[in-house]
């Protein structure tokens, strides 16, 4: 490895565990919904729409074969704008059983997001995907299957990007999940805008992960922006114990880098208060700009201060 990539790998081990060493349960996050359509077909995964999750796992088929259509490719970046729920959510599992990557903007600047990762495709809310989607194929057979290294998207926000690969959000929506306590026999509620990495786990992959419904109907358990029996805190100085809990974000982290001031499975920080520098699994791949990595991965951790 380059000097570069040794401190990047070196920030992503926790003590002497190396990401390869922590067994997620899926390959990559072709295989969450596919793998969930197998065990739990008919168990509801949007529960106030009637999607259950073999309807998700074909209309992400569908989605990934309509967009071989327009000329995407495996590894490909598709740019997406925020579009209606749960149009955001399936068009991310339909790029990543494709093989590609996703691109997201926290700020809705799609031209700066363009120019820096280079999308082959954006998708708007002009485009009104669901309704091309439909004369495709239900299944489809992927030429490409990512391996938990591999991008999975790029996070884009205020002149930065974000690679995050598919071990990444795999393992920060297993801590999260377990830092909540929230499994396949309850039910939950979160409605945020597809504009944020708390959205992508919290939203779009922990209905599958889990297993656990997503329904504003009498939810056993709600989550929001400062609200809820768990509240996103996007902005902070300092961690603090809180009640309800807090979940702290740091997109370097991928998403959550803390509930209150114990940080989620495999992350690890130099202070509990204040972390100045973080490692663990969730880290990120890097910035799109290696001049920022060099200034942030010096060595055996990531600088997020």
């Amino acid at each position: 490895m380059t000097g570069l990539k040794q401190n990047i790998y070196n920030a992503q081990c926790i003590g002497n565990v190396e990401p390869i060493e922590y067994m997620v349960p899926y390959p990559n996050l072709r295989s969450l919904v596919e793998g969930q359509n197998v065990k739990y077909g008919e168990k509801m995964v949007y529960a106030d729409l009637g999607l259950t999750s073999d309807k998700v796992y074909r209309l992400a088929q569908q989605t990934a074969n309509w967009l071989v259509s327009e000329g995407v490719k495996p590894k490909d970046r598709i740019l997406m704008d925020q579009l209606p729920f749960p149009q955001c959510e399936i068009l991310a599992f339909g790029i990543w059983t494709l093989g590609a990557s996703l691109v997201l903007t926290g700020d809705g600047n799609l031209n700066g997001a363009n120019k820096s990762a280079a999308p082959v495709l954006t998708i708007t809310g002009e485009s009104n995907y669901f309704k091309k989607i439909k004369p495709f194929s239900e299944d489809h057979n992927p030429s490409f299957k990512p391996l938990l290294q591999h991008e999975a998207m790029v996070f884009w926000n205020k002149g930065v990007g974000i690679q995050l690969s598919h071990y990444n959000l795999l393992v920060n929506a297993n801590g999260i999940q377990h830092a909540i306590d929230l499994f396949e026999d309850q039910t939950y509620y979160i409605n945020i805008p597809p504009n944020s990495m708390p959205w992508v786990i919290l939203q779009t992959m922990l209905p599958l992960y889990t297993g656990a419904p997503l329904t504003s109907d009498n939810p056993d358990m709600r989550l929001g922006i400062n609200e809820g029996d768990f509240q996103i805190r996007f902005a902070w100085d300092k961690l603090k114990d809180t009640s309800p809990p807090s979940l702290y974000v740091c997109n370097e982290n991928t998403a959550f880098i803390a509930m209150n001031k114990m940080p989620i499975h495999l992350t690890a920080m130099d202070d509990d208060t204040s972390p100045q520098t973080i490692t663990g699994h969730s880290v990120m791949m890097g910035y799109l700009e290696d001049a920022l990595n060099e200034k942030v991965f010096t060595g055996n951790s990531l600088k997020i201060k």
